[in-house]
């Protein structure tokens, strides 16, 4: 199966001079899942934890970035707060992100089952 990962639904992160674009894909959420050793749903209960926000941040981008790297979720984050952000509007970028790939509402264009 090959997959065009930029056909998926995503929304996208502006953090400093630079865009990401932010989908959990399902591979992507099984590695996050094992990293912090709880679900998606659990983890997004701790979003006032930094290290839980770099993580999401990471597995967000990743998923559609291979070689983008869990320092640079850091950086990331650091960007975004020098940019003027905040991590209350980081989680908002999150969750919207969460949304979209399926999880914590329906997926864009999804149909239930």
């Amino acid at each position: 199966m090959n997959e065009n990962k930029a056909a998926l639904p995503y929304t996208e992160l502006s953090a400093g001079d630079r865009t990401y674009l932010l989908r959990l894909t399902a591979l992507s959420a099984a590695r996050l899942e094992e990293r912090l050793g709880m679900s998606v749903y659990k983890a997004a209960e701790r979003m006032d934890e930094v290290t839980v926000i770099a993580e999401f941040v990471y597995a967000l981008i990743e998923g559609l970035k291979p070689e983008f790297s869990r320092q640079d979720a850091y950086a990331v984050i650091d960007d975004f707060i020098s940019a003027g952000g905040t991590l209350a509007g980081l989680n908002k970028h999150i969750a919207e992100a969460l949304k979209i790939s399926g999880f914590f509402g329906q997926a864009s264009g999804a149909q239930e089952s």
